[in-house]
């Protein structure tokens, strides 16, 4: 399993060491690549993965560190992951130690790249039904899986119309 807000950051702390939204199942050696390594974009990476993620320097402007890039296909429902962490532990977020963020909040730079990642992988029937088994499990939920337009409501990002034009 791999911890995608990675444990070192809260010092394995519970609740969060257990917080089923950001455990995610991974293979073993690449989830030792990846390390505590900021989620990022690379153009020049340094491994590469059979399924094509990647660790690397950042590409993404804003960061300059070591990031590791997962698939297309997850960057969203990490974004959204990581969303949530920083909604649900808001009280002791500032406590927490990463290169993702300043202070009670993400950095601009990852807020920015995790929008881009909300949107461009938006929910999937998986993510629903993931967050509906953890519910289950856990007894809460992701809410940015069920109102994915909250996002924007909190983290402030601007929705763009087919013509590109801002609302």
């Amino acid at each position: 399993r791999e911890h995608s807000f990675p444990g070192s950051w809260f010092n394995d702390n519970s609740p969060m060491y257990t917080d089923l939204f950001h455990l995610y199942p991974t293979d073993g050696y690449v989830n030792g690549i990846r390390s505590n390594h900021a989620f990022g974009e690379t153009d020049n990476p340094t491994y590469t993965s059979q399924n094509g993620s990647k660790r690397g320097p950042s590409s993404y402007p804003g960061y300059s560190g070591t990031v590791f890039e997962p698939i297309d296909e997850f960057k969203g429902d990490f974004a959204r992951s990581y969303f949530y962490m920083a909604t649900r532990y808001y009280s002791i977020f500032d406590s927490f130690s990463s290169p993702m963020q300043t202070g009670d909040n993400f950095s601009v730079w990852a807020i920015d790249m995790f929008i881009e990642w909300h949107q461009n992988d938006p929910v999937s029937q998986k993510e629903i039904d993931r967050n509906e088994e953890i519910y289950l499990i856990q007894g809460n939920r992701n809410p940015y899986i069920d109102h994915p337009e909250w996002v924007c409501t909190v983290f402030g990002c601007d929705v763009i119309t087919d013509n590109d034009s801002e609302i």
